[in-house]
């Protein structure tokens, strides 16, 4: 029927909103793509920074956690994502991914970080990170991380890295309007860190979504989310319903059901 046909496309649109945000680590001395997407790990500062942007989800069987168009068979068991009651973030993290001694250029990921909206750039290389550094035609925003000093270290601390700050800077496209509360750039301390970078991201996303898909045109064309999409497509298919006659009115429980129901007043 009419409305089991509705209900099954009603049912593959997700009830909430999701987003891809890549995430690199650049090593000592890197500038080429493909060294830094080969990177198999990070330091001890990247990897506690990763425990604290999202959980590690196991990807094989996921059906609970947006997955990012990740496959466990080719790009890895484990990703990191975060995810709270409206929205989920799944991070593609190259360093998560496996090296493919068949893929000597990592295309397998750059299908996946090459055509996020946004990347988290955690750079160690010693020089200034460029914009351009992964050529692909999404290019929106970088978040890049970058080590900027070492506090005081407090007593009876036996943890180095929670007194350390870094530099968050944000790059974004060329005609792209500034979102970022950052200014030029923050320092933040390692505990707020993923914090930040979490929020940052998830902003970036929404804002650089916006500015692709309405090509740029923001005022004239609507960006709407995936509730409004839902909404959209339970009022097309109400007003393709047969009217109904106008009938007697109901009194008692069964007359405050019908004024309860909120498809009358769409």
């Amino acid at each position: 029927s009419s409305l089991k046909k509705f209900l099954a496309g009603l049912d593959r649109m997700p009830v909430i909103d999701t987003h891809k945000v890549g995430i690199m680590y650049v090593g000592p001395g890197q500038r080429d793509e493909v060294d830094i997407l080969r990177n198999s790990h990070g330091s001890p500062a990247y990897t506690r920074f990763l425990e604290g942007i999202g959980r590690l989800i196991n990807l094989r069987g996921q059906v609970d956690v947006y997955a990012g168009g990740l496959d466990p068979e080719e790009d890895g068991e484990y990703a990191y994502a975060w995810w709270d009651d409206i929205g989920q973030i799944l991070y593609h993290t190259a360093t998560l991914m496996p090296n493919n001694p068949a893929d000597p250029q990592s295309n397998n990921k750059k299908r996946h970080i090459g055509n996020d909206y946004v990347r988290i750039v955690w750079n160690d290389s010693g020089i200034p990170y460029r914009f351009d550094t992964l050529t692909t035609q999404f290019q929106f925003v970088n978040i890049v991380v970058d080590p900027h000093s070492l506090g005081a270290i407090a007593a009876f601390s036996n943890n180095l890295h929670e007194t350390e700050y870094f530099k968050v800077t944000v790059q974004s496209a060329p005609g792209m309007p500034e979102f970022a509360p950052l200014g030029h750039f923050k320092l933040i301390s390692a505990e707020n860190l993923p914090l930040l970078v979490r929020q940052l991201s998830l902003l970036a996303d929404w804002f650089a979504s916006v500015f692709a898909d309405t090509q740029h045109d923001t005022i004239r064309v609507e960006m709407k989310t995936n509730w409004h999409n839902r909404l959209d497509a339970i009022i097309r298919f109400k007003n393709n319903m047969p009217k109904e006659e106008p009938g007697e009115c109901v009194e008692g429980i069964m007359g405050q059901e019908a004024f309860r129901d909120f498809t009358t007043s769409m």
